[in-house]
């Protein structure tokens, strides 16, 4: 009998000593990767969602005694995992009767504010000693309901403020989580905000809309422009949207990951531009038709001397060594032998949704790869469905 593997996305993630947990994003389990071999366990599956269940938990997590908390994406509640125990738990959102898409969760001593990306639905605080979410009514009501909140936030070293930008606007907010008052306000003239990174002195801005990004000076109130030259694409449509989608911050170099741009890219502080891309391992390929307009490396874990940056539309994780310069990739592989449900999950994905579906150069999902390539040498092309069904026919079988 054939084994089915397929191939983990980073969701929510947070280190716990030598293990990076995280929610994989393309069903509903929990994971952790062994930083010092990069090996790959299955830790738990909440039972309170359906196994193919995808997206629950993709921006935030994180530990507290022994606990890991991954706030919401794709449900209304907190989904929690004791280590120690080994028992799952979920923390209701009060008055939260649908999905909860959280942009970012910010901690403030035994407070963690959770803002959604649509600040119409309001702003919440966990209370990690007392177990329990409410919505904060005055810090909510700041908002008019069309504000879109970008992702990235900035928190001051007063541990009292948190600067917020408007997504796909120009607007910058800086907000007292005390006072609960908008206590400063600016607009980047002709900017089109994604995403604010924080170098611990200056906000970063990545746009939705310009191959630039720019660093303003919050104190001095001055804005410095950094140049992309030499920007290349990953696909025609993609020629205009988003390139970068997050920063990464090392003692001497500033990491550009990509969203619709093809390469990760350096910042040159001293020559104010965007350029020296970093080469992939050979094994890098875009892997699931799911992720094809998601950004390609977004997300990262800083270990030491070693950066992981963890993928979306790509399909490895790469190890970037800070001494070297150089990037390694190393698989994120689960198979059906791990995963007993793995090929439930596939079924319904692949029956009832059309996703995850794996480019079939890879290999790794063997029932759909061969049939696939099979299906080429005959010259015969199949719809998704007719694909699914082929796929479950096969597994039925085997079965």
């Amino acid at each position: 009998m054939q084994i089915i593997n397929t191939h983990l996305k980073v969701g929510s993630n947070c280190l716990v000593k030598n293990r990076v947990y995280f929610f994989n994003i393309t069903f509903n389990g929990v994971f952790y990767l062994d930083t010092q071999d990069f090996s790959i366990h299955f830790v738990h599956k909440f039972s309170f969602h359906p196994d193919y269940a995808v997206e629950l938990s993709l921006n935030a997590s994180l530990a507290y005694n022994n606990d890991i908390y991954f706030f919401p994406n794709n449900t209304n509640v907190i989904l929690k995992y004791s280590i120690l125990k080994q028992r799952e738990e979920f923390i209701p959102i009060q008055d939260c009767n649908d999905k909860f898409c959280i942009s970012s969760a910010i901690r403030r001593q035994d407070m963690v504010y959770m803002f959604p990306k649509n600040l119409e639905r309001g702003i919440y605080v966990f209370d990690l000693k007392n177990q329990r979410v409410e919505k904060d009514k005055k810090l909510s009501s700041l908002f008019c309901s069309e504000f879109r909140c970008s992702k990235g936030h900035i928190f001051y070293d007063n541990k009292d403020c948190v600067m917020i930008g408007r997504y796909g606007g120009s607007q910058l907010l800086k907000i007292n989580l005390v006072t609960k008052q908008i206590v400063f306000e600016k607009v980047m003239e002709g900017m089109q905000i994604y995403c604010m990174c924080f170098d611990g002195k200056h906000c970063w801005i990545l746009t939705m809309d310009s191959t630039d990004i720019y660093e303003w000076d919050m104190e001095n109130d001055t804005l410095q422009r950094y140049i992309n030259k030499d920007i290349s694409w990953r696909k025609k449509d993609c020629i205009g949207k988003q390139p970068y989608s997050n920063l990464v911050f090392l003692e001497d170099e500033i990491l550009v990951l990509n969203c619709y741009a093809e390469n990760i890219w350096r910042i040159d502080r001293d020559k104010k531009s965007i350029g020296n891309p970093i080469k992939y391992p050979k094994k890098f390929r875009m892997v699931n038709n799911q992720f094809c307009y998601w950004p390609v490396y977004a997300q990262y874990t800083m270990l030491g001397d070693k950066v992981l940056l963890y993928p979306y539309a790509g399909n490895v994780l790469l190890v970037y060594d800070i001494k070297t310069k150089e990037v390694s990739g190393k698989d994120l592989l689960v198979s059906d032998q791990e995963i007993p449900y793995l090929k439930e999950v596939l079924i319904e994905n692949f029956m009832e949704k059309g996703e995850c579906l794996e480019n079939d150069d890879f290999g790794k999902l063997e029932s759909f790869t061969s049939m696939v390539k099979t299906n080429n040498r005959n010259g015969q092309v199949r719809n998704h469905e007719k694909v699914g069904q082929t796929v479950w026919e096969s597994l039925r079988k085997e079965r």
